[in-house]
């Protein structure tokens, strides 16, 4: 699958890179003027979490897709503001729920601030979002920024409430799995992609051809499968990353009972003892690092940490597929070595 990648490829991963990182500046600086207000200590707790950075790959997406069409403007800056915004606010509410107390190797919001004012310093994140947005449809007349906002704000909240409920449940379906990364993650990619393509002009209330609904098609199909390669990666960093690049300790998916690609595969592969080890981690908080490190080396032989690899590619390539009928620009060749790094980036 990766010569798919390779062949259109024109940027290098440094460069990719370093293209994120100067648009990530441009939206910290806009981020940073956006959330300023009284209470102060409410809105330098909502700042708190977008303050310690991230990969800003959802913005970045936004502003690509826009580019494709046209030079970036203001207004497509805030929305992919409003994409970012958003993002955060799931984030804050996530640590929440997980009761976790690290993100980004800092105390996370509820444990800075307290879980009541981290609850409406994720609300104000959200409320932003939303401001970011309507003002962008405002300034373009590009008609549907809001809505794909709203639609991929429903989707995420139905995705985490599967990722929830799936800890419970003994098994989950190949089908499930993917439903539940679908909403969870690639929606909130998919409506990145649409939203850069709607602030770039490709679809208004004033055009609406079938060209233009084939191009807003195709965004879409990027973004998702963009979004799915990069959670699939995300769920093998998170058994067989490196601890000290990802920032998350091995294994903790395991002891949670995370129902991932990983254990949907080593449930339907493994036997016998194999499952017996396997099981006896699966969702146990208790179990020992000795344990979780047998039950990763195990997972090695099974070749599952070589079939997610593979699973995570394939979705690249189908992101990859989808931006063909565009021009080869640089612009193209950007979101293209985008999908190759979410399926292979190391943190």
């Amino acid at each position: 699958m990766e010569r798919g990648i390779e062949k259109h490829n024109s940027v290098t991963q440094l460069e990719l890179l370093a293209s994120i990182k100067a648009e990530a500046e441009q939206i910290d600086k806009k981020m940073q003027s956006f959330l300023v207000g009284e209470p102060r200590d409410l809105y330098s707790a909502a700042y708190y979490l977008p303050s310690l950075g991230g990969k800003r790959m959802r913005p970045y997406v936004t502003i690509m897709c826009g580019r494709m069409f046209g030079d970036v403007d203001e207004q497509l800056y805030l929305s992919a503001l409003s994409v970012e915004l958003l993002h955060n606010f799931t984030l804050v509410h996530d640590d929440i729920m997980d009761k976790d107390e690290f993100r980004r190797g800092h105390p996370t919001v509820h444990k800075e601030y307290g879980e009541t004012v981290a609850i409406l310093a994720g609300d104000l994140l959200f409320s932003k979002a939303f401001e970011a947005a309507s003002i962008a449809e405002e300034r373009t007349g590009a008609a549907g920024i809001v809505r794909q906002l709203s639609l991929a704000s429903i989707k995420v909240d139905e995705g985490q409430f599967l990722d929830i409920s799936f800890e419970g449940r003994h098994s989950v379906s190949m089908e499930e799995y993917l439903r539940m990364i679908y909403l969870k993650t690639a929606s909130l990619y998919e409506c990145s992609a649409l939203i850069g393509g709607l602030t770039g002009g490709i679809v208004s209330a004033a055009s609406r051809s079938a060209a233009n609904e084939n191009q807003r098609g195709f965004l879409a199909e990027y973004g998702k499968n963009l979004g799915l390669a990069f959670q699939i990666r995300d769920d093998y960093l998170g058994v067989f990353g490196d601890a000290s690049k990802t920032g998350k300790p091995v294994g903790n998916d395991l002891r949670r009972g995370k129902k991932t690609l990983i254990t949907i595969m080593a449930t339907g592969l493994a036997s016998g003892t194999q499952l017996t080890r396997f099981e006896s981690v699966l969702g146990n908080s208790l179990a020992t690092a000795e344990e979780l490190n047998g039950v990763i080396s195990m997972l090695k032989e099974l070749e599952i940490d070589t079939k997610c690899v593979v699973t995570a590619k394939e979705y690249a390539e189908k992101a990859v597929e989808s931006l063909d009928t565009f021009p080869q620009t640089r612009v193209r060749a950007l979101l293209q070595a985008l999908a190759q790094y979410a399926s292979t980036r190391e943190s």
